[in-house]
């Protein structure tokens, strides 16, 4: 089995907060033993030279209209119960386990879209690959408290110019729920407590072996997917291996991307992946990688939202208001698009290549389509009720004009009869009484209009009525649907 020379390893829990994140971390002190106050975070940055103008600088730094996260870097490691050094901190497993490994920093990365990432970084050395494989399996295994840091903290007495030690243990799920307590409205994508969390952490991660090991391509499976050597992977199963060199290979799956580099029989390469690419693994790729697991889990977090836009019950006003937040939605869509997703971050190729596997890896493409989606749908719901029910309030206004219309049709002809009569009395006296010799022609006229008008209120009015049947007929189609719903 070939041996570890060294293991580099971030473990990123993803949550969701609300309110002023950066403000809470930044608010954080602590009273140092001269009894002074100590900020437990301090602001920081991951900038990155060889990504293209617009990219570099979208990780923390000094605030600009590009900046898409803040990024606070821990300054007190007691606070979170770690030894002021390394020494004699282990890892104990489940499994019975325990081995020496380094507690290398925490950071909050803070985006503006209210998820977290919380980094923990580990460092291991000199351990065969399957016990590392191990390792890096049970700590992201927030769930089990049977997986544990211990170490002897010392203490030293002045007066007695004595040290004494006090047994120290702590497990993953104690560390990261008091990580947890530091962001406001602090939430895991589980549907569940987060103090319930059982879903693991992203592991990214840099191997650098001594030789290439036997049955490698069955071996970068598991790495990729972070299971132990003990699980069988699949030999010929290349979706989640990349080659970027002779004797280097990216592993990625959902559960996070690793670097296994190996040495070979030439110094100057040995050299370049000692310092120089473990330079770049945490800067340059350290952000592609970032990245792309931002732009799942903001997703997730904006698809929950547009869960929260369906309901089972609907009525106007309550529609109306679900089609203004989907509109809201899909505006604060478009601005994640547009400042948290990018293509080509890189003009040097291999970085980019990088970046497409991580994408690919993490099924980017398919998320964003998602979202995508769920925006169109929720919107064209809520639009195609509110039309309708619009549509309803405007037959409906058409109907009562229509309706007065056929009054003021119905009296105006009432008023033109009384008139007639009252002007034409004698002539209808000597029309009743036979003497048709004394009515003249005027009167003739004059009966001839009042008749002709009466025809034609009497044919406005009949079409007025089939109008009001047609608009009721559509009103009552139109409630139809929207009970449908």
């Amino acid at each position: 089995m070939a041996v570890v020379k060294r293991f580099e390893g971030k473990i990123y829990y993803p949550v969701t907060f609300e309110g002023d994140g950066a403000a809470a971390l930044a608010a954080m002190t602590v009273t140092t033993g001269k009894g002074k106050e100590a900020p437990v975070f301090l602001p920081g940055e991951l900038h990155c030279r060889e990504m293209r103008k617009g990219l570099g600088r979208l990780l923390g730094g000094e605030e600009s209209p590009t900046r898409i996260a803040t990024v606070h870097t821990l300054q007190r490691r007691e606070v979170f119960r770690w030894p002021k050094s390394n020494k004699d901190l282990f890892f104990c497993t489940r499994s019975g386990r325990r081995e020496a490994i380094a507690l290398t920093g925490l950071r909050f990365f803070l985006f503006e879209t209210r998820v977290a990432l919380i980094e923990m970084s580990v460092s291991l050395r000199d351990l065969p690959l399957s016990d590392v494989m191990e390792l890096t399996y049970y700590l992201c295994e927030v769930k089990d408290e049977a997986n544990r840091f211990e170490y002897q903290d010392r203490s030293f007495d002045p007066a007695t110019r004595q040290s004494s030690f006090t047994a120290v243990s702590f497990s993953l799920k104690e560390w990261f729920l008091r990580c947890a307590a530091c962001l406001p409205g602090c939430r895991s994508f589980e549907d569940r407590d987060i103090s319930a969390i059982i879903s693991k952490p992203l592991l990214y991660g840099y191997y650098l072996l001594d030789r290439e090991p036997e049955d490698f391509r069955r071996l970068a499976c598991n790495i990729a997917q972070n299971y132990k050597a003990s699980y069988k992977g699949v030999g010929d199963d290349h979706r989640h291996l990349l080659r970027a060199f002779e004797n280097s290979y990216w592993c990625a799956s959902y559960n996070g991307a690793v670097n296994v580099s190996f040495y070979v029989d030439d110094p100057v390469t040995n050299q370049f992946f000692e310092t120089t690419f473990l330079h770049k693994w945490e800067s340059e790729y350290l952000f592609l990688f970032l990245g792309t697991v931002h732009q799942k889990y903001a997703v997730l977090r904006y698809l929950a939202e547009l869960g929260e836009l369906a309901c089972t019950s609907y009525d106007f006003n309550q529609m109306l208001e679900l089609l203004t937040k989907g509109e809201v939605m899909q505006e604060k869509c478009s601005l994640l698009k547009n400042r948290c997703f990018f293509q080509l971050p890189s003009q040097v190729e291999h970085v980019n290549r990088v970046y497409s596997f991580l994408q690919w890896c993490f099924d980017i493409p398919g998320y964003l389509a998602s979202l995508d989606a769920g925006v169109e749908n929720s919107i064209s719901v809520c639009q195609s009720y509110v039309s309708r029910v619009k549509e309803m309030e405007d037959l409906e206004k058409s109907l009562r004009a229509t309706r007065n219309e056929m009054y003021i049709a119905l009296i105006t002809a009432s008023i033109t009869c009384l008139t007639f009569f009252q002007s034409s009395y004698a002539t209808l006296l000597n029309l009743f009484a036979g003497r048709f010799q004394e009515i003249g022609v005027s009167s003739v006229v004059v009966t001839g209009t009042f008749l002709a008008t009466l025809g034609t209120v009497a044919v406005n009015v009949t079409r007025q009525l089939d109008a009001l049947q047609e608009l009721r007929e559509k009103i009552r189609c139109l409630k139809g649907k929207n009970v449908a719903l």
